[in-house]
């Protein structure tokens, strides 16, 4: 919010008198001080012009934002001596009196150091009594969310049915905390953060009334940290101030001031960062740490980078607001142009683990050299996209060639299939029936027919036997006569499963078949089968070109299965 000078307290300065820090001395004292809140200033404009003034507020925002100096607008909106009224003259002695807080009835209360319900009673002890000096009683509650349960419920009955003559304003950051039933009875309005613009603007006019020398960019700096917040802004410009006896608030002092890395200096790590030379990153990182850079702050400035980079990617425009210094502007788009969207949001969230690491490390500046190392050896990695480019690139020459259909799958999360495992690779793969219903017998091609073919068609609806019948058969003779089988003992009896065969392949194929479970055979077992036919696909498929680059682009990767499809 615009904060216009106290002459009154200028003139108190002069002596010798205490120092007055800023936030205190340019606090705003009229609405046409107040900036960053405008729907909130038309609306109570709008309320007071048509006497619509509601008897209780809720001021709910950030610190910083306005709500203590909001509420005592709106006490001197009441109690001014032509009130209620939205302007008034500068020596109104109501609002002398409310400013310097000697006012009777404008009664500021901190609900923070006075939380209980005998804190309450006693401050509304005289809310039946009529004003005495003004026009209407005020009670200011600050922090109203700190009070207790039963402090909330003595409010309860004074909110619902106040006196004529009585006006409630609270003032909270955190709003979720009060009651329901107390919110019902107020009117609520949300204080917006301030925008940097606005703070800017702030900060220059206070700078130049204070005859102070700066840089713009410097004063865009502390607007920025202010985070929306006018009174942290101000903090931070008294400090800098005091750092620039004699001189000038430049943008080194500031960023010293804030432990923060020289914009530059943190758009030369991030380039080199991203481009994967970990000794050059390295040994940047090395001497912003030397300089006295805190490696937190070194991490927080390298998000803040890939943050705005990142935004110039996907909103190209952004490039012309005024919020953004030159550098940010040119390197920005620079950067911007050179790397990819998911190469940046990777190094986003990595660097938003190393920043959670060094927090909770003896030694922050270890893990964050080893966390930039690890962002150093991501960075370059081509995005997924890229590698698929590259694949179809290198499969076109070889395309005329297909090798048996098939498809690989590695173990990284964008080319696996999730429920895949490293075991899966000896497993048997899922075979899809080759005959789904049942089927005459007279359509069979009894002389081609084997014992693969068979299973594969019970599958569909025999899916716990056609499981029996890969991994506990070995078939020695398959015919249209009959079939010879060795059973490997399992839970069914040789006669239970026998009849449970006999049974499948009558309902699949219209036709009983003789049945033996006494043979001997040497051959393998479906699931030996699907299990070698596996390795082999997966041999076939590791050399391949295109596999060979997707497993070079992604080391220690690997693939774990081979799926056969299906003509």
């Amino acid at each position: 919010m615009l904060y216009k000078e106290d002459k009154t307290v200028t003139e108190n300065t002069k002596g010798k008198q205490d120092y007055l820090v800023l936030a205190r001395k340019y606090r705003p004292k009229t609405f046409e001080d107040v900036i960053g809140q405008d729907a909130l200033v038309k609306t109570l404009k709008n309320a007071i012009e048509s006497d619509r003034l509601h008897h209780a507020y809720v001021l709910q925002g950030i610190r910083g934002t306005g709500k203590t100096t909001t509420a005592r607008l709106l006490a001197k909106v009441l109690n001014c001596e032509n009130g209620p009224a939205t302007t008034w003259a500068e020596d109104d002695a109501q609002c002398k009196a409310i400013e310097t807080g000697t006012h009777v009835d404008v009664l500021e209360f901190d609900a923070a150091s006075h939380t209980g319900v005998d804190d309450i009673r006693t401050l509304f002890e005289g809310v039946n009594y009529a004003p005495v000096q003004g026009h209407y009683k005020v009670y200011i509650i600050d922090e109203v969310h700190m009070l207790s349960k039963q402090a909330f419920n003595a409010l309860l009955k004074t909110l619902e049915e106040p006196p004529e003559k009585v006006k409630f304003i609270f003032a909270t950051t955190e709003v979720n905390k009060i009651p329901v039933t107390v919110l019902s009875r107020c009117q609520r309005f949300d204080l917006k953060r301030i925008s940097a613009e606005d703070l800017c603007g702030l900060y220059t006019s206070i700078l130049q009334k204070e005859d102070v020398a700066f840089d713009e960019a410097a004063v865009m700096q502390i607007a920025k940290a202010a985070d929306g917040s006018a009174r942290d802004g101000l903090s931070l410009l008294d400090q800098a101030i005091a750092l620039s006896v004699g001189g000038q608030v430049t943008l080194d002092v500031v960023n010293g001031m804030l432990g923060m890395a020289d914009r530059a200096r943190a758009y030369d790590l991030f380039e080199t960062l991203m481009s994967g030379d970990m000794g050059t990153m390295l040994e940047k990182l090395n001497n912003m740490y030397e300089t006295g850079y805190d490696p937190l702050m070194i991490v927080s400035d390298l998000l803040s980078v890939s943050h705005l980079i990142t935004k110039l990617k996907t909103v190209p425009n952004l490039s012309n607001s005024q919020t953004l210094s030159e550098l940010e502007r040119t390197r920005g788009n620079e950067l911007a142009q050179k790397l990819g969207l998911e190469n940046l949001s990777r190094a986003y969230q990595m660097l938003l683990t190393v920043i959670q690491e060094a927090k909770l490390a003896p030694r922050p500046f270890e893990v964050v050299e080893m966390g930039l190392i690890r962002v150093a050896h991501m960075a370059p990695m081509p995005a997924i996209s890229t590698l698929i480019n590259m694949a179809k690139g290198v499969g076109s020459a070889t395309a005329k060639k297909p090798v048996s259909g098939q498809q690989a799958s590695t173990n990284q999360p964008a080319t696996t299939n999730p429920a895949t495992s490293k075991s899966a690779g000896n497993m048997p793969a899922p075979q899809t029936p080759a005959t789904n219903g049942a089927t005459p017998s007279s359509s069979l091609n009894l002389e081609s027919f084997t014992w693969r073919d068979l299973v594969e068609a019970l599958q569909a609806d025999f899916s716990a036997l056609s499981g029996s019948l890969m991994t506990q058969i070995r078939p020695e003779t398959v015919s249209a006569q009959g079939l010879k089988l060795q059973y490997i003992k399992g839970l069914r009896t040789e006669r239970e499963l026998q009849q449970q065969l006999t049974e499948a392949l009558h309902k699949t194929f219209g036709k009983r078949l003789a049945i033996s479970l006494s043979g001997q055979s040497n051959a393998e077992t479906l699931a030996e089968t699907y299990a070698r036919e596996a390795e082999e696909r997966k041999i076939k498929a590791l050399k391949l070109p295109e596999i060979q680059k997707i497993l070079d682009a992604f080391p220690g990767a690997e693939v774990l299965k081979v799926n056969s499809i299906k003509k």
